[in-house]
């Protein structure tokens, strides 16, 4: 059974695939910081109204988008990594794009709140400290 820290991960990932801006910010800490690789511009996106300009961020950019959880773990120090493949195709162009990245989060409250890019996912497995990624 999954963790509190991993279903966080786990369904914010959910709520971008599926557009629900509300499913997101019940898992997102108030004060959350938020960086994407495929965000618009490389920036930070700050607090809930940062999650709400993410979204509308992705929908002006893609056309689809979508994020394949590959898998979710907690580490010893309770932060959460979480692999997937996001997927998508360029709003206009069609040009698909498939990239398998990591993040690692931060948890307050039991919400995510701060999270670490990687995009080797292998790496963050280990910066997580598990062993066998």
């Amino acid at each position: 059974m999954p963790t509190q820290g991993e279903q966080a991960a786990i369904g914010f990932a959910h709520a971008i695939t599926s557009g629900n801006r509300e499913a997101a910010l019940r898992v997102c800490h108030p004060e959350i910081e938020f960086d994407s690789l495929l965000g618009i511009g490389g920036r930070t996106y700050l607090g809930h109204d940062g999650i709400r300009e993410y979204f509308a961020d992705i929908e002006s950019a893609w056309d689809d988008w979508t994020v394949e959880v590959e898998r979710a773990v907690e580490g010893p120090d309770g932060r959460v990594a979480i692999v997937m493949t996001m997927h998508a195709r360029g709003q206009g162009s069609g040009l698909a794009l498939a990239e398998r990245t990591a993040h690692i989060w931060t948890l307050r409250d039991g919400r995510l709140a701060r999270n670490q890019l990687y995009r080797d996912p292998e790496l963050a497995l280990r910066d997580l400290g598990i062993k066998d990624p």
